[in-house]
């Protein structure tokens, strides 16, 4: 195997609406796609496909021919990151549509890259909207290929893009390994109640019978989160569902899943969505 140096040619945002057609086609190298609102399934030639929600991460190998179909009413759109495990010239490709391949009579075996398991999976979910969205923000290359002339820019781009595979790799991990029985006891509880404040660290701890630096060692080894942030990120997504199902008021909410005040609630939905409460029951209506 050739020397593993990840390097980035173009990153995009892209936006789809439901009557676009995007694909079918492949791409040449890597890629690396975060579902950043709506969701969409992605089909293959065979018939299969796989569901992206948002928040999802999605890898796809070089090479596999695929269409994206977007779900009716939700606003959809990714961002992604075209790239190669490590460095081949392709003087050929100067703009990003250069490394797609949408029609067989165009297809280049000279770009195609050979496809490398490296051990990321076809789909992850994220734990932190805000954080990956970062991540995938840092590497934009404002849709213009990279090459080994351009150092600054490659330098910059890379840099990030290091940070965001080793994030990739670690929530793998996490993901992959089977939860410690009691953390995932834990878990089931907090899903399940998901209302009032995050309770004592020392009660949470004591209920497992662990002390409470071990508790916290072991929570966030087996989520990559707090226990506290768990606890939010719980109370959150409940809300989120009783914003779009009920017709209750973004006060009475916020009450039932236990938040001392409005500010607060406000405040802590907008750092995990992005939006607002009512901007985010305003945005889901208008689309239905």
């Amino acid at each position: 195997m050739a020397l593993i140096c990840p390097f980035v040619r173009f990153s995009l945002r892209v936006p789809i609406a439901v009557d676009n057609r995007f694909g079918p086609r492949f791409c040449y190298v890597p890629s690396l796609y975060f579902i950043e609102s709506g969701s969409a399934k992605v089909v293959y030639d065979d018939g299969s496909y796989v569901q992206l929600k948002t928040g999802a991460l999605y890898f796809l190998q070089p090479g596999i021919r695929h269409k994206w179909v977007i779900n009716e009413g939700d606003p959809f759109a990714f961002r992604c990151v075209f790239f190669e495990w490590s460095y081949r010239p392709k003087p050929q490709a100067r703009v990003s549509i250069d490394l797609l391949c949408l029609r067989p009579e165009d297809y280049d075996d000279g770009l195609l890259d050979e496809p490398l398991e490296m051990g990321i999976p076809e789909q992850l979910m994220v734990d932190s909207f805000p954080f990956w969205k970062g991540l995938f923000e840092s590497v934009t290359t404002d849709v213009k290929v990279l090459d080994e002339e351009d150092y600054p820019g490659l330098l910059a781009v890379n840099g990030h893009f290091l940070v965001l595979l080793h994030h990739v790799f670690q929530l793998a991990r996490r993901q992959s390994e089977p939860k410690d029985p009691r953390i995932a006891k834990l878990l089931a509880l907090m899903e399940q109640k998901s209302g009032g404040e995050y309770g004592d660290v020392e009660h949470w701890a004591e209920k497992l019978g662990l002390s409470r630096s071990y508790f916290h060692t072991l929570f966030r080894a087996q989520t990559g989160l707090t226990p506290a942030r768990y606890w939010n990120q719980c109370r959150i997504k409940k809300a989120q569902n009783d914003l779009l199902e009920t017709n209750d008021s973004v006060t009475k909410i916020a009450e039932r899943f236990g938040f001392s005040s409005l500010y607060v609630f406000t405040r802590l939905f907008h750092q995990m969505v992005g939006v607002t409460p009512t901007d985010y029951r305003q945005q889901s209506r208008l689309n239905l």
